[in-house]
């Protein structure tokens, strides 16, 4: 019998179609906001935008301190440092903001006011603020600043630089020379954490010999640190992967053409997917993207079961192989399919995104099995040493078929192994647990807090309202409402610099009253230079809005919002500023994790039962159910075994058991359908696969990064539980054709 050609074309055909539609779509498309897993119905687009903008803001600020050396040697090392990194073209000096935040103070110097100032003008103390600018006046200090005797002689503008602005860095450390600044670029691009790292690496390289010590504050240091890292992870985890697969598929096959059809394969099956999730959504969640990529493992077992099936004595054709092959792979991917269907019925958009990525990928990774690779396999594969060695050994305990006390002995085992789990392991969903920051960064950035008082915060409240002044309006009754611990806790308010029109006007009225009326003639007469007129045109200057503001306001859908970061936790007074709420991405992100955390267990829970429905729509018998047995109680155990390992439950864990499902069903299909002598080659294949997958995701178990360490190693586990308890699936006897089930 000859195999048709057509399908393996129209399969070429629809790979081409999905490449190009891929590339064509890709760009843009990968949604990277944590915010937008929230369920559809429940998802604020006023809050992911802050959270997006609050995080972008915290993780751009960067710091350094240098000690040690004379104070010389520290101030000529600082400016190298600086002229540096500035050099990179990714880095901006604080110092760089200042014209145009004093541009900005002068031309509002008439309508802002310190809250000391404005509390000094309505107890009717103006005459303060004329002294004290007129001692400043005769300082050394103001020499050479004549021109503001015209334009500003209560130097409002100076008075304003000095107590409006945030004092992150402002504290001073004698003994060290201090530079911030911001990351113009996002600082998870590699080149920039290359430009910045190699500019401190050669500064050290020159400085550090003459005494000085370098430390540093910043989340380009830390990204840089974990890019560096994965790097390295990848490339020991990925070069053992390719040589242990090799070597696998040569023990098993003695050829390598088997592992570059499982690679093509894979290529075919994840582009598929990506293709047609890019035309169902428009695009896809990077976290879609990767639990999709996951399908990697169940795609190469498809393959080998296909290459297994030309191992062994007996001399059969393509047509008679696939046609060995087409039910058993068929029933294993639509169950898979049904499993991963289950994710839709989730109001999470990325849950779907992954379910739509698993079910095209599989039915073109099937499609693929049955109709290409027989096409362009070219010739059997040759019994290798170590497929002689699995059927000779673990194929006698995967050929078994337990009896009821074995079962039940099985059942009792998984039993206490959740209990011992569940009582001695734990639950992580925590951000901050899933991060292993380097400890020379925390020590580096320990000695700046302690220096300069400069910690990195994403924590912030947002406000919002209808229109622009409104959002200031409402923040600024937030401010007020506030105790005066919290309100000192806030290191920055957008409306302190840009106030609402309201406050405005009021603090116009307060100057024009009580201090340019009463006290500028005397204070001009004094100086014997300036103008009675001197603030009279001062809102007329064009001075755009500093970006350090700009950076803490914006509009989503018609919300106008506003950021004021916060040094702690705020407690937020129900009554006052408006619609306004405390925001701490991490706690924010935690409690994402644990929701979804639930809702992926939940998925696996539907997923099994789907399962089980399709199972006896397909057999139309309750029997059918020890298919799923095996890997029901893989779910069940491989948690609790991965606690008593020391890693904690968390939501990767719990998208890892969707591949266990998947996998299990697959190996209790192919025991249930070959369990005669005539598959002890099935069963080599499914030791195989399992092998493979193992491999291929199970050695991410040894990453330092804790989700993918708790996904790796949930995979292995699972897989290596569903292979042990395969053979509980099987229920005729050898040679049986008619599901004839054995007495126990």
């Amino acid at each position: 019998m000859r195999l048709a050609r057509w399908p393996a074309v129209l399969i070429g055909f629809g790979f081409i179609v999905a490449l190009l539609f891929s590339a064509w779509r890709i760009e843009g498309a990968i949604d990277t906001d944590i915010i937008s897993l929230l369920p559809a119905d429940t998802h604020d687009a006023v809050l992911a935008a802050a959270v997006t903008r609050a995080n972008d803001v915290a993780s751009n600020r960067v710091a350094f301190a240098i000690e040690g050396g004379d104070a010389v040697t520290r101030r000529t090392a600082l400016a190298e440092l600086s002229d540096a990194l500035t050099a990179t073209g990714h880095f901006r000096a604080a110092d760089t903001d200042g014209e145009t935040l004093w541009r900005w103070f002068f031309a509002h110097r008439a309508s802002l006011l310190c809250p000391a100032d404005r509390a000094r003008l309505e107890a009717g103390e103006g005459k303060v603020i004329a002294d004290e600018a007129l001692r400043q006046w005769y300082a050394p200090s103001l020499v050479g600043m004549g021109g503001l005797l015209k334009s500003d002689p209560f130097l409002l503008t100076n008075r304003l630089l000095g107590c409006l602005l945030p004092g992150s860095l402002a504290r001073a450390a004698p003994s060290a020379e201090i530079l911030s600044g911001s990351i113009a670029s996002s600082v998870f691009r590699i080149d920039v954490q290359d430009g910045i790292g190699s500019a401190v690496a050669n500064w050290r390289t020159t400085w550090e010999p003459q005494g000085l010590v370098l430390s540093r504050g910043g989340a380009v240091f830390h990204a840089a640190h974990g890019a560096a890292q994965a790097r390295i992870e990848m490339s020991v985890i990925g070069g053992v992967t390719l040589v242990a697969i090799l070597l696998l598929y040569w023990l098993m096959f003695r050829s390598l053409r088997a592992p570059v059809l499982a690679l093509l394969m894979v290529v075919y099956a994840l582009v598929t997917g990506l293709a047609v999730t890019l035309l169902v959504f428009g695009g896809i969640h990077v976290m879609a993207l990767v639990f999709g990529a996951a399908l990697i493992g169940m795609v190469v077992d498809y393959t080998t079961y296909y290459l297994v099936t030309g191992i062994g004595d007996v001399q059969t054709g393509r047509a008679e192989r696939r046609a060995r092959l087409f039910k058993p792979l068929t029933l294993g991917m639509l169950t898979s399919i049904g499993a991963f269907a289950a994710l839709l019925a989730f109001p999470v958009p990325a849950f779907r995104q992954v379910a739509v990525f698993g079910m095209s990928g599989l039915f073109a990774a099937w499609l693929g099995t049955l109709w290409l690779v027989p096409l362009i396999e070219g010739g059997r594969m040759t019994t290798g040493p170590g497929a002689a060695w699995i059927a000779r050994h673990a194929g006698r305990y995967l050929a078994r078929t337990p009896g009821a006390l074995w079962r039940v002995g099985a059942v009792l085992a998984v039993v206490a192994i959740l209990a011992l789990g569940w009582r001695f392991g734990g639950i992580l969903d925590d951000v901050r647990g899933l991060q292993s920051p380097s400890s020379v960064l925390a020590a580096e950035e320990a000695r700046l807090r302690e220096l300069t008082g400069f910690a990195p915060s994403s924590a912030f409240i947002l406000v919002r309202g209808n229109s622009a002044g409104e959002t200031a309006r409402h923040e600024e009754e937030l401010l007020a409402s506030l105790s005066p611990e919290d309100r000192d806790a806030v290191i920055l308010a957008p409306s302190r610099i840009d106030p609402s029109p309201e406050a405005r006007a009021r603090d116009t009225d307060l100057l024009q009253r009580r201090l340019f009326v009463p006290f500028l003639p005397g204070l001009t007469a004094e100086l014997g230079s300036g103008s009675p007129d001197a603030y009279a045109d001062a809102e007329s200057g064009d001075a755009a809005l500093p970006a350090l503001i700009a950076s803490l306001r914006g509009e989503t859908g018609g919300t106008h919002w506003s950021l004021l970061p916060v040094s702690r936790t705020v407690a937020v007074p129900s009554q006052g500023g408006g619609d306004a709420q405390f925001v701490d991405p991490a706690d924010l992100y935690s409690a994402l994790f644990g929701e979804y955390r639930r809702l992926a267990t939940l998925g696996v829970a539907a997923a099994c039962f789907m399962t089980g429905l399709m199972l006896l729509v397909i057999y139309r018998e309750v029997s059918a159910l020890r298919v799923l047995l095996p890997a029901l109680l893989a779910v069940l155990a491989t948690p609790a075994i991965v606690m008593l390992l020391g890693l904690p439950f968390s939501f990767f864990s719990a998208m890892g058991l969707f591949l266990v499902v998947g996998a299990g069903v697959d190996y209790a299909i192919f025991q249930r359908e070959h369990p005669d002598e005539n598959g002890k080659w099935t069963r080599v294949g499914i030791v195989l696969a399992a092998l493979m997958t193992c491999i291929s995701v199970g050695l991410l178990g040894l990453s330092s990064v804790l989700p993918v360490r708790s996904f790796g190693v949930t995979v292995a586990v699972g897989i290596f539980v569903s292979l042990a308890l395969s053979p509980l699936a099987r229920g005729r006897r050898a040679g049986a054709s008619s599901g004839e089930e054995i007495a126990s």
